[in-house]
Order: C-alpha cells, then structure tokens, then sequence
C-alpha cells in the first residue's frame, strides 16, 4: 500500500489536464505546471489564452519552455514507480475483481449491477426486470460488489441505507428505532456526498500549497544560481 507521503508526492508531480506524471512539465507565470504538450493542446483549441487551473488570461500567448527542476522530480518518481512495479508484479494483474451475474446459467457474463434488494448481482440482460417493473424500480442498486453482505445489515437483514453520525457507521432502517434510536443518521448518499466535497476541498488546499511551495523552491534556486553567477 502506498504512504500518505508518496501519494502527496505522486500528487503535486500531475498535470492536472492529463492526469498523469509530468511530461515535459512547463510552468505558468500564475504558477501552474503542466505538460508541454497538455498545455499547447488546450491553447490550441481555444480562443483565449488562459490558465486551465485558475483561468489567469494572458494578453500574449507565453513561450513555453521545460522546467528543469520539476521534470527533474518528475523523471525520478517514474523510475521510482517502475522499480515497485518491477518488484511487484502480481499487484498490477487485477485491480478491480470482475462481478459474474447471478442468474446466468450458460455463460457467466459480468454483473452491471448489485441489487442490495434482492442480494443479486445482475448482467445488462437480466437487470432489465428492475428498470421496468414498478415494484423493482424501487430497489437499491450499486456498482457490482462481489461482498454483497457487507452492505446488508446482519441483525436485521435489510440494506444499510442510513448512516450514523455519533456511532461513524453504516446502519439500517430499523436500527434507528431501536439501538441508534436517539443518534443523528443521514441516508449515505448524503454522507457520502459531504465528504467528498470536504476531500475536494481539501485536495485544492493541498495542491495550492504544494504549488506555492513549488514556486518559493524555484526562486531559491534561482536565487542561488544568479548568486554564483
């Protein structure tokens, strides 16, 4: 599993058009990285010259050159990537685990969905019951999950929709009238809604200190440069 530090790292070395490890990184006079090629790309296709993070405009399209420093981070994070890869390589063999179908009986085809409902998961084919019966159109379904009984409520074997904010933890309907009776739930989807807006959030603090923190290292050293000039 990767460190907290390591994905902080990873973090401040990606564009934030491809989303992947710099390329060439060039940086804008507002303080941006990119890749070069990211960067003329989306130039290219508009008609203002801007910055595609804080959308600063510049009158004159800027001349782009590499930054040395950061394409320097850039290229040893690769190879430190690849040195992990090289050492482990049955983690990169399966990332997600395909869910089969319940109900197919020939060939097993991959699940589209779980019905927390029904406690199936169901191919295109046999999921097309759920979004026409109006009885089924009521059942709680999610992306594929081969663990299906995680996300039922084992006392009272129903779906755990609401969550529990004094207790931190996933409960169902009829928990709240009986041991959770006086606590403050949510539905999840309003839990869960919160707190990626507060990741977000959070994620954007991180990356506008990280970029500060970028800049401030580049005057130092150029600082340093001009000094033994």
């Amino acid at each position: 599993m990767a460190t907290s530090s390591s994905l902080l790292y990873e973090d401040q070395l990606r564009c934030s058009i491809c989303l992947e490890i710099f390329t060439d990184p060039v940086t804008t006079s507002c303080g941006h990285n990119f890749c070069m090629v990211c960067l003329k790309e989306s130039w290219d296709s508009s008609s203002r010259c801007q910055c595609p993070v804080c959308n600063t405009e510049f009158p004159t399209r800027p001349e782009l050159s590499v930054n040395t420093f950061i394409s320097g981070l850039a290229a040893q994070f690769k190879k430190s990537v690849q040195v992990k890869s090289s050492r482990a390589p049955e983690k990169q063999t399966s990332k997600r685990k395909r869910v089969i179908c319940d109900c197919c009986s020939d060939k097993k085809l991959e699940a589209l969905k779980s019905c927390l409902d029904c406690g199936v998961s169901y191919c295109e084919t046999h999921l097309a019951l759920h979004k026409t019966t109006p009885k089924l159109k009521k059942h709680k379904l999610l992306d594929p999950v081969e663990n299906l009984e995680d996300y039922i409520c084992q006392k009272h074997e129903i779906p755990l929709e609401l969550f529990c904010r004094d207790d931190q933890t996933s409960v169902c309907q009829f928990c709240t009238e009986t041991d959770h009776k006086t606590h403050s739930t949510v539905p999840i989807e309003e839990e869960s809604g919160e707190r990626k807006t507060q990741l977000v959030k959070i994620q954007r603090e991180v990356q506008q200190k990280i970029q500060n923190r970028l800049k401030k290292i580049e005057e130092i050293t150029h600082s340093v440069e001009l000094s033994r000039n």
